[in-house]
């Protein structure tokens, strides 16, 4: 690093890749002058190159902090929380990954209340409206909250609104055979006048009708398949509802050209004929 980029070097607290950009450079010119094993050289070195944000917030720092730059980095990169935009599986488990660390380092591995404290200003993008829409119960327990992250966005899977099925006669039949293909997830039910969000749930009451739940922790895992033949199928993995394994779709009335005419019907492998109907169309 030579002097006229030693003089534009600036940390101006933006996010955490200017944050480690600074520290690397910072590093790089201690090397280049042999101060590298001068903690007080780079604090001080450091504190004369923070601008803006950065400025008003080494000003609020503690006197041992400003003077160390062992203290001062660790400081700086304390700042930047894991942020989870909702883009994929990998993503959901790198940030759930960067969680646990940094509740460990803080010693808060088993604190469920510092965790979902921590991570309430972590989302971000579709992830932020994902996470606003969970009911309290999956917001405030870590466990749970872990469980449906993973769900929402399954690996492989892409990340965004959750998958809505929604049957349809006339396209079913006339599907077009597609290659074999596997998804995971759950049945969103939307409802117009009412801004909380409800899924099927895997929980089968005594009358043995399919009911729905605003818990994403209790929401039905299902499976949708597409076969060689063009067959599609939503299969219950893991025993979730002993005795079932399918889940079909019973339409009420004999147009069923009608939306909105159908109640969902738990099958079992023999059920796959009229007047139910393994066929779902994706929007």
């Amino acid at each position: 690093m030579d002097e006229q980029d030693s003089d534009q070097l600036q940390f101006r607290r933006r996010d955490a890749a200017e944050c480690k950009t600074f520290i690397a450079a910072l590093l790089k010119l201690a090397f280049a002058q042999g101060k590298q094993r001068d903690d007080r050289w780079m604090a001080d070195s450091a504190a004369a190159r923070m601008a803006d944000d950065a400025l008003v917030w080494w000003n609020k720092l503690g006197e041992e902090v400003q003077g160390s730059w062992k203290l001062l980095s660790q400081a700086m990169l304390s700042e930047y929380r894991p942020m989870f935009y909702g883009g994929s599986g990998e993503e959901a488990e790198k940030f759930i990954l960067a969680v646990l660390e940094k509740a460990i380092e803080e010693g808060k591995g088993k604190d469920n209340e510092w965790i979902v404290t921590y991570i309430e200003p972590c989302f971000a993008g579709e992830a932020l409206r994902w996470y606003t829409c969970l009911d309290s119960d999956t917001q405030e327990n870590w466990k749970k909250l872990r469980q449906a992250l993973l769900i929402q966005y399954p690996r492989g899977g892409i990340g965004g609104p959750a998958v809505n099925l929604v049957p349809s006669a006339p396209t079913a039949a006339s599907f077009v055979p597609a290659p074999k293909a596997t998804l995971r997830g759950r049945i969103k039910i939307s409802n117009s006048s009412s801004s909380t969000i409800h899924y099927l749930s895997k929980s089968l009451p005594s009358g043995k009708r399919v009911v729905s739940t605003s818990s994403i922790a209790d929401a039905l895992e299902l499976e949708w398949s597409i076969s060689s033949d063009g067959l599609q199928t939503l299969s219950i993995p893991g025993s979730q509802i002993p005795g079932y394994n399918l889940l079909g779709v019973k339409w009420r009335l004999d147009d069923t050209s009608q939306q909105n005419k159908f109640g969902f019907a738990l099958l079992t492998r023999r059920q796959i004929q009229p007047p139910y109907l393994p066929f779902l169309e994706i929007y």
